[in-house]
């Protein structure tokens, strides 16, 4: 029998791949104008911009990007009509507890600000809140009817303070996607039964639910304190942190990864923003062995936060965002010692000139610990640190000290 040829891969030229990816994107941009679902619209032109902004100045891609952006605004209205429109429907055709909470999640895929949405979803609350009673009376009533006697009101009286009556009325109240006073039943049947993962799965679905209705604060700490590793809770938290980050600006505290952080810097022109550690926090390393040079270069401290303390504070989706730096120290601007070699770095810490700047924003309530910089000290074995009132001290401390803290930095790009 004979043997099948293997298909030669194709090797495209750079230029080649350039118009190929081009002609990607004028599909995606024609697609959006053919699709009849405004959802797909907005979907595709999205897409397409996006696209026509990595090629460039390739070709007409900036007056096709700027056509995309044009009828962009006309989508999302559609879009916005089409889905209000759906929740209308669901309400008034609502005859349940969950046919209200399906009106209710459709509304809140819209921002709060469009037409009526906050009395709508008020509105359908209410209503379902007064059909679950309704709901729940029947349920009982039809089991104590069932049973027609005394003891068995008895036992019903019993069972609705057991662990098992609240894991069926959370379950229940999870159907219905009041996922907020589920949590709070479940509470009530600790240990009971996968009661830990249903939580998990309510404390997931609040997050989800707030991020659609613009919460992206409340999201990020219910997926930080509350959900963890929770099926895709990784990769929304850090596309809910790159949302709050967007907006956040200087002096602003915002949650990245396992801690807080401040924005210390906005560099508008190369699209990032430096985030400096919140609290001071001790290392668990010393900054450098006794008798070795101080130089961030060389310095143990240096790689602990570019190994083990990346790895454990960021997961895989928030790394991405975190750009590579070129990090340059400088000499003690008063003792004149050497900084050493530029390096490349993820994580690294502030140089004397750095938290000079961005003193009135590091100095907070949370900072009561000395906290180490990247400048050396007078001695060539010292390191220069800040004090915990504030202030540099260029003289520097002995690096192989464990009293200091350490404030990682790191640039955390707008457009990853």
């Amino acid at each position: 029998m004979a043997k099948r040829k293997k298909k030669q891969e194709v090797i495209l030229t750079p230029e080649q791949q350039r118009e190929a990816d081009y002609q990607k994107a004028v599909r995606r941009m024609e697609g959006a104008e053919k699709m009849l679902q405004p959802e797909d619209k907005v979907h595709m032109y999205k897409e397409a911009i996006r696209m026509f902004e990595e090629l460039g100045d390739y070709e007409d891609c900036e007056v096709r990007k700027k056509r995309c952006r044009k009828r962009l605004p006309l989508a999302r209205r559609e879009y916005r009509e089409e889905v209000y429109q759906t929740g209308m429907q669901l309400k008034q055709e609502a005859k349940s507890s969950s046919d209200y909470e399906a009106a209710i999640a459709q509304f809140r895929r819209l921002r709060r600000e469009y037409k009526d949405i906050p009395d709508q979803i008020e509105a359908c609350m209410q209503l379902k809140e007064s059909a679950y009673k309704k709901e729940r009376v029947k349920n009982i009533w039809k089991k104590l009817i069932s049973v027609g006697a005394l003891a068995a009101i008895a036992a019903v009286v019993v069972f609705l303070c057991s662990p098992a009556a609240f894991y069926l009325e959370g379950s229940f109240l999870m159907n219905i996607r009041d996922y907020e006073r589920a949590n709070t039943i479940f509470a009530k049947s600790k240990g009971y039964k996968d009661t830990k993962e249903r939580v998990r799965e309510c404390n997931y679905q609040r997050a989800v639910l707030a991020a659609q209705e613009g919460d992206y604060g409340k999201a990020v700490r219910l997926l930080h304190d509350k959900v963890g590793d929770y099926k895709d809770a990784l990769e929304k938290k850090a596309q809910y942190e790159m949302e709050i980050l967007m907006s956040a600006g200087t002096g602003d505290t915002v949650i990245f990864g396992t801690a807080k952080w401040l924005v210390a810097d906005i560099d508008e022109q190369a699209d990032r923003k430096l985030l400096v550690r919140k609290k001071p926090v001790k290392a668990k390393t010393v900054y450098q062995e006794a008798g070795k040079s101080a130089e961030w270069e060389i310095s143990k401290m240096r790689t602990w936060l570019n190994d083990v303390f990346w790895t454990n504070s960021f997961s895989s989706y928030e790394q991405k965002a975190v750009l590579q730096t070129e990090v340059v120290t400088a000499a003690n601007s008063r003792y004149g010692t050497a900084g050493g070699n530029h390096t490349s770095d993820r994580v690294f810490l502030l140089d004397e000139q750095e938290a000079q700047r961005y003193q009135k924003v590091l100095h907070t309530k949370d900072n009561r610990r000395a906290w180490w910089l990247r400048t050396p000290g007078k001695a060539a074995d010292s390191a220069a640190f800040v004090s915990a009132e504030g202030v540099v001290m260029r003289y520097g401390y002995a690096a192989d000290s464990k009293e200091l803290a350490v404030r990682p930095a790191v640039w955390v790009g707008m457009g990853q």
